[in-house]
């Protein structure tokens, strides 16, 4: 990730050049009532589009977890938590013959629970190059978007992870060079298309992606073949181990969608904390790997169902020594352990889940609402959450949200030791 002061002057700049394209429009040229100017209804090379977005949440907190200590060492220890804030993110595109221009920025105020912070960050800002009908080059900040799971990628290798509870969120991108080759057949094998990328590290450039001083290559080979969707991918060593990743996607029917992933992570190491505070770094061979299905049925009603193996992520026994380790030390020891815990504090960070969410367009005749419920479920020690959603988008442009975070699980598991026992969310999200 680069340096805010840089995301935030990029940002700020490209604000600045929406807000030029506004201000400069065509003129009029001719005064005569009837007259014609073909150029007026000329489509602008610009485009312009995004959102104005406000949220409110109020978090019950679980103050017997762990991780709730190590979110508010040295700070007021409470029983809730109300944030809040106002978002604006803007796409910008300019086309104009194989050229084409696109950048997406995000202007931030938010409230924590005890203080306001506002953030500028140029999450997209790159210029691609149509050479010929089958060659594009592109380069700048771009994000990639590799897999085929809806709430888990597995084979996303030069991207960005998505948070499993909104994974339709917008992500910052890297600074990279990618070119592509694109070709259709006739035949079984139908399209195919292949993806290059150079993705470099610097402690200035991508610093978030890795090891710095590095050159990162991945390159991505597309097939469509008879009615299956075929990926295969690599990522060479640099910043990153090594890995492999292959994903496959198929409509069985219009309303039936299967999909899969699997990926091979060469030399990849782990921080383990056991109950004793001891800390090792083991480096394997992991595998990860994907399925699921998505159904859209008679009554409107879409299901979408997604087994995932993490196998870079910790066993029950090592996450329940991590817990067993950190619930007695006192504040000092839990900030010098703190840094070492990274790889525990992300979405997900065990071996197995299961995700499940079903949503229903207009369910009983009520016009512009569509309900939803999803759960993410923790296979190795049984905990989960059950998360119900309501949308309505009965006035233009406008979409209304309200969801509620819902955690159950004992003492000892990943979502009986979340920082909150619950969260309500309401979100207003206006479209330009």
């Amino acid at each position: 990730m680069s340096r805010p002061i840089n995301s935030r002057y990029l940002c700020c700049g490209l604000l600045l050049m929406v807000a030029f394209s506004l201000v400069v429009g065509p003129t009029q040229a001719q005064d005569e009532e009837f007259s014609f100017d073909f150029q007026e209804f000329s489509k602008s090379p610009w485009t312009l589009d995004g959102f104005l977005q406000g949220n409110l949440d109020y978090l019950a907190l679980n103050r017997n977890s762990p991780f709730y200590r190590l979110a508010f060492l040295e700070e007021e220890k409470d029983s809730h938590l109300i944030q809040g804030g106002a978002e604006l993110q803007m796409g910008l595109t300019f086309q104009e013959g194989p050229i084409t221009f696109f950048g997406l920025g995000n202007l931030e105020q938010e409230y924590n629970g005890t203080d306001w912070d506002s953030s500028a960050l140029l999450f997209e800002s790159r210029v691609s190059w149509k050479i010929n009908p089958y060659v594009f080059v592109a380069g700048g900040k771009s994000l990639s978007r590799w897999g085929t799971g809806y709430a888990w990628n597995p084979t996303n290798f030069v991207g960005r992870d998505k948070n499993p509870s909104d994974p339709d969120l917008a992500l910052e991108g890297h600074w990279l060079g990618q070119v592509d080759f694109v070709k259709s057949f006739n035949g079984a094998l139908r399209n195919m298309a292949f993806t290059g990328i150079v993705l470099p590290v610097t402690d200035d450039i991508n610093s978030g992606f890795g090891t710095s001083d590095q050159v990162n290559a991945a390159a991505k080979l597309y097939l469509l073949f008879h009615n299956t969707d075929i990926d295969l991918m690599a990522l060479s060593s640099g910043s990153k181990s090594p890995r492999y990743g292959l994903t496959l996607s198929r409509n069985l029917s219009a309303n039936f969608e299967i999909h899969g992933e699997a990926a091979l992570f060469r030399d990849y190491s782990r921080t383990i904390v056991d109950k004793d505070g001891a800390v090792t770094t083991p480096i394997d061979d992991v595998h990860s790997y994907l399925a699921g299905v998505r159904y859209l049925a008679p009554t409107n009603t879409t299901f979408i169902f997604e087994y995932y193996h993490n196998g870079q992520g910790y066993t029950a026994a090592e996450a329940g020594d991590l817990f067993a380790h950190i619930t007695d030390l006192d504040e000092q020891q839990l900030a010098s352990i703190r840094p070492l815990l990274a790889g525990y504090q992300v979405p997900n960070f065990m071996r197995n889940y299961f995700y499940l969410k079903a949503s229903q367009k207009e369910p009983f005749g009520w016009l512009y609402l569509t309900p939803s419920l999803f759960s993410i479920v923790n296979a190795d020690d049984g905990s989960f959450n059950l998360i119900p959603e309501v949308v309505y988008t009965g006035v233009e442009n406008l979409e209304l949200r309200v969801r509620m975070n819902l955690l159950f699980g004992k003492s000892g598991t990943e979502y009986g030791e979340k920082i909150n026992d619950w969260k309500l969310e309401f979100r207003g999200r206006y479209f330009f």
